[in-house]
C-alpha cells in the first residue's frame, strides 16, 4: 500500500481515490511514531475481546520472523476473533496456532514495507496503515489510524484486489521461502 501521501499532504484520500475526504465516515489521524502505531495495533488487537467471534483481523507483519515473537498473543487473541490474517514474508517457519489463524506468504512481497493491522465486522472498523521510510539505522514510519468505515473498507478491498490473501490454504497452512 503506497502511504507517501500521507507525509507530502497528511490526506489519506490518494489511497483510496474514490473517496472524497467530506464524505470520509470517521476520524483519521497521521503519525510517525512508533510507539503510537504499537499502541493503535494493541488497540485494535484488544478490541477482539470486547467483540467475541464477531470480527475479521488483517495484520501485516513484514517478516514471519518478526511475527514469531508475538505468536503465543495471537494464540489467545483467536478465542475472539471471527478469522485472523497474519502477512508477513515467509522466512521462517511458524507452527500451527489456531484453526481460524492464516499464515499468508504468497503475496507478502507487496505488502512488505508496510505495517497494518485492520479489524472489521461486528460493527467495527478500524484501521492502522503505515509505510517504513527507506532509511538507514532506526525503523522509521508514516502511518495514519483510522475509525472511518470507508478506509477500513477500502483498505481490505486493496488487500483483496492485491490478492495478498488470494491463495486459498488449508487451515494453519503456509507458504514459505524456503
Amino acid at each position: 500500500m503506497e502511504v507517501k501521501a500521507l507525509k507530502e499532504y497528511h490526506n489519506p484520500l490518494p489511497l483510496i481515490e474514490d473517496l472524497h475526504v467530506n464524505s470520509i465516515d470517521g476520524d483519521y489521524q497521521f503519525t510517525t511514531s512508533i510507539l503510537t502505531l504499537q499502541f493503535v495495533s494493541r488497540t485494535i488487537e484488544n478490541t477482539l475481546k470486547i467483540h467475541k467471534k464477531k470480527s475479521t483481523l488483517y495484520v501485516g507483519f513484514q517478516t514471519l520472523s518478526h511475527f514469531k515473537e508475538y505468536a503465543d498473543r495471537y494464540k489467545k487473541l483467536a478465542h475472539y476473533a471471527k478469522e485472523i490474517f497474519i502477512v508477513g514474508m515467509g522466512d521462517t517457519k511458524i507452527e500451527h496456532i489456531a484453526d481460524n489463524v492464516h499464515i499468508i506468504t504468497k503475496h507478502a512481497y507487496r505488502v512488505k514495507d508496510n505495517w497494518f493491522a485492520i479489524i472489521k465486522g461486528g460493527g467495527l472498523h478500524i484501521s492502522l496503515i503505515a509505510e517504513e521510510l527507506p532509511v538507514t539505522g532506526d525503523h522509521k514510519y508514516d502511518g495514519f489510524y483510522s475509525n472511518s468505515n470507508d478506509i477500513t473498507e477500502k483498505a481490505v478491498e486493496i488487500i483483496n484486489n492485491n490478492k495478498i490473501l488470494a491463495k486459498e490454504l488449508e487451515y494453519g497452512e503456509q507458504e514459505t521461502l524456503f
